[in-house]
């Protein structure tokens, strides 16, 4: 019983000389492998800095507001060059150099109404 207990404490001694070597790791820390691949392309030079999208959208007394930057920009005001037109829960509607822009708040996301309950269809065709 001693003998393997002097063989377990020998191995754990070992393998803790062996990590003192290594840094310690950041456990919060992405891979290696994830942060390269997650590392932003530098853009190519002579290219125009994209615009920062309009993340929220406020109202406040029936009033719509775009908030970036820590202020909230209401409709006819300038945003990023660009005039505010509309805003809504979905999208903002920027007009710039002539044209109208629709930007979308979430991407790919559409409102709908919800389906109708089964339970209301079935009460809905009994006589």
């Amino acid at each position: 019983m001693r003998r393997s207990c002097r063989l377990f404490l020998l191995l754990v001694l070992v393998s803790a000389l062996a990590r003192a070597d290594e840094p310690a790791r950041d456990p919060t820390a992405l891979p290696p492998a994830l942060r390269n691949a997650l590392a932003p392309v530098p853009a190519a030079s002579g290219a125009a800095t994209a615009e920062p999208a309009i993340r929220q959208v406020v109202f406040v007394d029936g009033r719509g507001y775009v908030v970036q930057r820590g202020r909230r920009y209401g409709i006819g005001e300038q945003l990023d060059g660009a005039r505010i037109e509309r805003i809504t829960e979905q999208a903002v509607w920027l007009r710039e150099a002539g044209q109208v822009r629709r930007e979308p708040l979430y991407g790919g996301v559409e409102k709908r109404p919800p389906p109708a309950a089964p339970d209301a269809k079935k009460s809905k065709e009994k006589p």
